[in-house]
């Protein structure tokens, strides 16, 4: 089987295929009958053999065009309201609560016992803070209890570094590539640059509080037309002049077709990563897991596939 899927996999690198089905008398040898010259023995589902003919495709997929994509894109430290970067300390010592988009300030002197800002709770509990260190109203302040730091929750910054983390766009590469053919049942390599397959990092800091988020890829969803593939790699990329020995960690066969002289499909891929969080300086939690976050597909390829033909020969 192994050998099977050898030959099939350099079958997919070819522009035209002649099949020849064999007829042979007896049982075949391990390496098949004899071809003519050009052409490779493979054994078929009802054991009998198949010559192929391979012509050269051509270059197949794209190239890495050469970006930053293998670097670790990250970006510098700041508090921000929405896209605008604002002082994570403002004038009057309040520290900017990207949660609640406003500057926290606990509130002099605390309310009286009673009051409604206290939102139940006794004074010996804790302490009112407020949006506004001049007037308090029940809408734009909080009770901290006491012994908990009053800090902005790193989970909410997490999310804040996460909406302006660059993820990437996953450029698709096939074999064989648009402009060339392969065959239901053909194993069609899938692979992404491999400077696209990185962490990605983002720090966004308010005050004393700083977290890194890491959006570490795990995974990528092939979306092939007919059917979804996930791979856990960026995969190989084919090389012109690989043997048909060569293997790879992602492929798609596909298994019928419409038109038997020919259909396309449209190609695309996403990245999926896997976003964890880390807190330093004045930290409520040291960590937190964001889950699985899909980055946007990138550009489409296409990909033809046509039914073999075979011709009987006695």
């Amino acid at each position: 089987m192994h050998a099977l899927r050898s030959l099939f996999a350099a079958v997919v690198l070819v522009a035209g295929v002649l099949v020849t089905i064999v007829a042979t008398q007896s049982a075949a040898a391990a390496d098949g009958p004899d071809c003519p010259p050009g052409t490779s023995p493979v054994q078929d589902a009802g054991g009998g053999w198949i010559c192929i003919v391979v012509t050269d495709p051509g270059e197949p997929g794209t190239e890495d065009p050469g970006d930053n994509g293998g670097e670790v894109v990250s970006v510098a430290g700041g508090c921000f309201d929405g896209a605008k970067k604002v002082p994570c300390i403002d004038e009057y010592g309040g520290t900017w609560d990207v949660g609640r988009r406003c500057y926290a300030f606990q509130i002099v002197p605390q309310p009286e016992a009673g009051s409604l800002l206290w939102k139940g709770h006794d004074p010996s509990e804790g302490s009112v803070w407020s949006c506004d260190r001049t007037v308090a109203i029940p809408e734009n302040t909080w009770f901290v209890p006491n012994g908990v730091d009053p800090l902005i929750d790193p989970g909410v910054l997490a999310q804040d570094a996460l909406g302006r983390m660059k993820l990437r766009k996953a450029r698709a590469n096939i074999a064989p590539k648009p402009g060339f053919h392969t065959y239901v049942g053909i194993d069609n390599w899938l692979w992404l640059p491999a400077s696209q397959w990185h962490n990605i990092t983002e720090t966004v800091t308010a005050g004393p509080t700083s977290v890194t988020v890491t959006a570490e890829p795990i995974r990528v969803e092939w979306d092939m037309g007919a059917d979804v593939k996930s791979c856990y790699d960026a995969g190989r990329a084919w090389k012109a002049g690989m043997t048909d020995a060569a293997l790879t960690s992602c492929s798609f066969a596909y298994k019928s077709i419409e038109d038997p002289t020919g259909d396309k499909f449209t190609v695309s891929a996403h990245l999926v990563y896997g976003v964890t969080w880390d807190c330093d300086g004045a930290c409520l939690s040291p960590q937190g897991d964001l889950g699985e976050v899909a980055a946007l597909a990138g550009i489409a390829t296409t990909i033809e596939v046509r039914q073999r033909q075979t011709v009987v020969t006695q």
